[in-house]
């Protein structure tokens, strides 16, 4: 097996969930990390999934993951009429799929709410203060260059709580496999078939 994969044959169960979480980790700080843009699905109404790549803002020992969006967007109306939500990560370099199933919530009021928009989120304003909703049709790109620069208006969080994590790592012929099923008494961690 080649030196650059985290988890090999020999690696203990407890070691390789330390690796693959310790690279999420990486990802909240380094902006230029593989894991730091991440795809996010939701449901929308009539159950068809939806998806798209947001930014990895935060990741607690909890394992809670945290975006930054705009409060108008589909994804927050997708999350209140139905919560479930999965992310999807890969990193190319060390041939490596994580993926997280959760159930998604949306905050947009509170200290936490405060603290992430005065330490991280107001550093791109244009970001989350646009005049005109996302997915609103116009007529010309132009029309979407407006913003209101004062406060707050549209920024939000979104949180999903992971239920269940898997980790892939991939090796041409012997891939290996592992899923961890979060619970509030106790993880349970176990290897499965590629």
């Amino acid at each position: 097996m080649s030196k650059q994969f985290i988890v090999t044959p020999e690696t203990t169960l407890a070691e390789a969930w330390e690796r693959v979480l310790a690279r999420v980790n990486e990802a909240v700080s380094e902006s230029g990390h593989p894991f730091r843009y991440v795809t996010l699905a939701t449901v929308d109404k009539t159950n068809s999934p939806q998806q798209r790549t947001v930014v990895l803002r935060d990741f607690s020992d909890d394992r809670i993951f945290t975006i930054y969006t705009d409060s108008r967007s589909d994804k927050v109306s997708q999350i209140l009429v139905n919560d479930s939500a999965s992310l999807l990560f890969y990193n190319e370099e060390i041939k490596l799929q994580f993926r997280v199933s959760g159930s998604a919530s949306v905050v947009n009021a509170g200290e936490e709410y405060k603290r992430n928009w005065d330490n991280r989120g107001s550093k791109s304003p244009h970001s989350y203060t646009s005049v005109i909703p996302p997915g609103t049709e116009i007529k010309s790109p132009k029309e979407a260059y407006h913003w209101h620069l004062e406060g707050t208006p549209n920024f939000c969080l979104i949180k999903i709580v992971a239920e269940r994590m898997e980790f892939l790592q991939l090796d041409g012929v012997k891939h290996i496999r592992s899923e961890k099923i979060v619970d509030d008494k106790e993880d349970t961690e176990r290897w499965i078939s590629p």
